[in-house]
C-alpha cells in the first residue's frame, strides 16, 4: 500500500481532506501533526529512522507539505509573543529546523514533496515568483518593491492606479489612496519596505493546476478590493483557451506540482497575479462542487 505523509494541521480543512482522498483510492495516509508538534505530538529523527509518535515511519510514496505552522506571527501565539518574544522566536527557529530537515531528508532519497520547501516558499518570495512569470512570457501587474518614497510616488504617476502588500504575505491586499503618499504615510517605510502593483480591473480567477492540468476554476465576484476580506459569489468558471493555457504555464514556471493560480480576467487579457504553492481549496469545494482534492491525491499516490 502506497504512504504518503501528509503535514499539516488535523483539524486543517485541506490536509483532511487531501488525507481522505488518499485512503479513498486505496493509499495510506500517515499524519504529522504540525500544529500540535512539539506541544502535544513527538518526533524522534535519528539516521534513516523517523518515529511520529511511537509508531515508525513507513516507506513514503510523497509528502503532502500544507504547512509547517511556524509563523510567530500567528494569532495563536499572540500571547507568548507579547510575554516571551525571544523564547517563541527561538521555538518557531528549532521546530522549522526539524520539520524542514525531515522534509529535505526524505526528498533527497526519493520522495516527492508536493510541493518542495523551495517551491513552498515563493508564499513569501511575491518579487522572486512575479521574476520568474514574467521571464516566463506571462503577463503580470506592473510591480514595484521598495522601500524609498520618492520611487513610490514615481510608481503610482505611472501606472495611475495602485494597490499595497506585504512583501511576504500575511495581510490583505490594499489600494494605494492620495493620503498614503504623504510623507507622514511614506517614512513608515524605513521600518519595511512593501509590494506596490498596478490595479488590474476585471473578475477574479481561482484555477487549480495539479499535475500540469486545470483540477478546476472558480470565478469569484467580491465588491472588496480584495476577496478573501469578503467573496460574495464564488462559482464554476469556464475558462477560456487563453486563461487555461495561462494558468498552467504559470504553475510550470513556479515550479508547482499543485498549485492554486490566481487569474484576472481583464480588458486586455488574462493577468497572472500569484501562484499559490499551498492554496486553500475546502471552501471552493464546497462553494462549486468542483473536486480538487482528488485530482491532488491522485498526484500525490502516482
Amino acid at each position: 500500500m502506497s504512504a504518503v505523509l501528509v503535514i499539516g494541521g488535523r483539524d486543517e480543512p485541506e490536509a483532511v481532506r487531501a488525507a481522505k482522498a488518499v485512503r479513498a483510492r486505496g493509499g495510506r495516509a500517515v499524519w504529522c501533526d504540525s500544529k500540535a508538534f512539539p506541544e502535544r505530538a513527538a518526533i524522534t529523527f535519528s539516521g534513516d529512522a523517523v518515529r511520529l509518535g511511537t509508531r515508525r515511519l513507513p516507506p513514503l510514496r510523497s509528502i503532502y507539505l500544507r504547512s509547517f505552522h511556524c509563523n510567530p506571527l500567528a494569532p495563536v501565539h499572540a500571547a507568548d509573543l507579547t510575554e516571551r518574544p525571544h523564547g517563541l522566536l527561538a521555538q518557531c527557529r528549532e521546530k522549522y529546523a526539524l520539520l524542514a530537515s525531515l522534509v529535505l531528508t526524505l526528498q533527497s532519497g526519493g520522495v516527492r514533496v508536493v510541493n518542495p520547501i523551495d517551491v513552498n516558499a515563493q508564499h513569501s518570495q511575491k518579487l522572486f515568483q512575479l521574476a520568474l512569470l514574467r521571464r516566463a512570457g506571462l503577463a503580470v501587474p506592473r510591480y514595484l518593491g521598495t522601500n524609498e518614497p520618492a520611487a513610490v510616488r514615481r510608481f503610482v504617476r505611472q501606472v495611475k492606479q495602485a494597490v499595497y502588500k506585504p512583501l511576504a504575505g500575511g495581510a490583505t491586499v490594499r489600494r494605494v489612496e492620495p493620503d498614503d503618499l504623504a510623507d507622514e504615510r511614506l517614512s513608515a517605510l524605513a521600518a519595511a519596505p512593501v509590494l506596490f502593483q498596478e490595479q488590474v480591473e476585471g473578475v477574479a480567477l481561482r484555477v487549480y493546476v495539479v499535475a500540469g492540468k486545470v483540477a478546476a476554476a472558480a470565478e469569484i465576484r467580491s465588491s472588496e478590493l480584495d476577496y478573501r476580506r469578503g467573496e460574495e459569489s464564488v462559482e464554476r468558471a469556464a475558462l477560456t483557451r487563453d486563461e487555461a493555457a495561462m494558468a498552467r504555464r504559470a504553475a510550470a514556471a513556479c515550479g508547482m506540482a499543485f498549485s492554486g493560480v490566481d487569474l484576472m480576467r481583464g480588458p486586455r487579457g488574462p493577468v497572472v497575479l500569484e501562484c499559490n504553492p499551498s492554496p486553500m481549496f475546502a471552501v471552493f469545494e464546497d462553494k462549486t462542487g468542483a473536486d480538487v482534492s482528488g485530482p491532488l491525491a491522485a498526484l500525490l499516490l502516482g
